[in-house]
């Protein structure tokens, strides 16, 4: 008698537990498509599924973390913005008379985004590490005042060591050097060498710290983004992380494919702003924006740019809508490089609107991908893409990580944002956008070699896929829009 009474107390427990769930899941008022997608988990899976959503729904450590960082993002920017715009107001009174209705478009939000356009700029476009490295190391010898860094993989590997080296001879030479790494995406780190780096002078911090990496269920609100800032004067952004994998120099196993940039003008106060504010969050060290980190530039060039970015307490999906706008505006052509594509309904409508539209749409993935997962999820979207006549290759020369958008040879976005869900909602993300016909053309004369070594999906082949790859991606699919 007395276990059925503790059957009935734990059967009265769970449903106790299931309805708590399910009201606050619920209340939370999130993305409907979320909302649907934890309580189907719930009623399918209910133990299963209160775990998930425990791992991955519950923002318990993003509320603690972030809710504080958000207002005092606010009082910053209330700070510095003055200088900031008057910084800024001599590349942007003219900006707007160089701009047909088609550029305003997607520019019209970015202003809310601490991301001013200006047309004071240079830039340089490298393709692998082994064009980003040598220039990225000459500009740190160079430095006079103050280096930035922040990365999402930092490796102490051949080139992480000479990074490190040099970052350690400038730190003890008197140039103020800080650095921001991710917890998660840089956990190769070493302990000897972290010390090495303090001991050296140079102020290391950590975004987002993990207990137990290897096992870490934390794996979203991880600061994705690759910044590095020289004085003030010099930027660069991209997909290239610090690690030997991205330099196809014959030691690497697999040949990577990516896309970062140089900047020189007005665009680096923009990177400046967003390392300070994280830097305030990761160290509530507040650096003041004085002349040494926002010096004023001259003469730089004419590219006109604009620096997007979102981070875990954005208010709005600033990158997704930056995507959907440019998606929006192309009259003629689109194309697209991307290792990871999960998309959300916006994006994936306004990439099969373009097409019947008539506006050329090409999309450039990995054939084979750092992630089975992902690729399997990627691919349960091609045959809704290619019944729209959107054209899908496949890079089968090595792994595609570049993060490249070109619009009618005139609009074209560099980053380290995904088309996916997690860049989206989840991470630190920044993507420089140029609103430039050479630039666009030099991205898209890459984009055509990158073809060659790629293979054209068609609708037979995508539905004979594996069965495996089939279950994979589905499964994958369903779940995305909650990791």
């Amino acid at each position: 008698m007395q276990f059925h009474i503790i059957i009935i107390i734990l059967i009265s427990v769970y449903y106790a537990v299931v309805i708590v769930f399910f009201f606050r899941i619920l209340l939370e008022n999130k993305n409907p498509l979320k909302t649907q997608s934890y309580l189907l988990l719930m009623v399918m899976l209910p133990i299963l599924g209160m775990l998930i959503y425990l791992f991955f729904g519950v923002n318990f450590r993003k509320e603690k973390l972030y809710s504080r960082k958000g207002f005092s993002d606010q009082k910053i920017i209330q700070k510095w913005i003055a200088d900031y715009n008057n910084l800024l107001a001599k590349s942007s009174d003219d900006v707007h008379e160089y701009l047909d209705e088609k550029a305003k478009l997607p520019f019209l939000f970015w202003r809310n985004n601490y991301s001013a356009l200006s047309s004071n700029n240079r830039v340089q476009i490298f393709n692998n590490g082994e064009e980003k490295f040598p220039v990225l190391l000459e500009k740190l010898k160079d430095a006079q005042h103050h280096i930035h860094l922040e990365y999402y993989i930092f490796d102490d590997d051949i080139i992480g060591n000479k990074i490190i080296e040099l970052l350690c001879e400038r730190a003890l030479s008197g140039i103020e050097v800080r650095m921001i790494v991710d917890a998660l995406g840089s956990n190769k780190l070493k302990s000897k060498t972290i010390e090495k780096l303090k001991s050296s002078g140079v102020d290391f911090r950590e975004y987002n710290p993990v207990i137990f990496t290897s096992l870490a269920n934390r794996v979203n609100y991880r600061d994705h983004r690759k910044i590095v800032v020289i004085d003030g004067k010099i930027g660069f952004v991209g997909g290239i992380n610090v690690a030997d994998k991205y330099i196809n120099n014959g030691n690497s196993v697999n040949y990577w494919r990516d896309t970062h940039c140089m900047i020189e003008g007005d665009a680096v106060y923009s990177l400046q702003i967003l390392f300070l504010l994280n830097w305030y969050f990761v160290s509530k060290i507040l650096i003041h924006p004085n002349m040494d980190y926002f010096p004023v530039l001259d003469g730089n060039g004419d590219v006109l740019t604009s620096i997007i970015s979102s981070d875990p307490d954005s208010d709005n999906p600033n990158l997704m809508e930056g995507y959907f706008s440019m998606i929006n505006t192309a009259r003629e052509e689109i194309l697209i490089i991307t290792p990871y594509f999960i998309p959300n309904e916006s994006v994936l409508t306004a990439l099969k609107t373009a097409a019947k539209g008539g506006v050329r749409v090409v999309l450039l993935l990995p054939s084979t991908s750092d992630s089975v997962f992902v690729h399997s999820a990627s691919l349960t979207y091609m045959g809704e893409l290619l019944r729209n006549d959107i054209q899908i290759y496949l890079y089968k020369k090595g792994m595609v990580h570049s993060k490249v958008m070109i619009i009618d040879e005139e609009l074209s976005t560099v980053g380290t944002a995904n088309m996916d869900y997690r860049s989206f909602d989840n991470n630190a993300e920044v993507n420089a956008v140029f609103f430039d016909q050479d630039l666009a053309k030099d991205l898209k004369e890459q984009f055509l070699k990158d073809l060659a070594y790629s293979e054209k999906l068609d609708y037979l082949t995508w539905k004979k896929r594996p069965l495996r790859i089939k279950l994979i991606g589905s499964f994958g699919r369903l779940v995305a829009p909650l990791l």
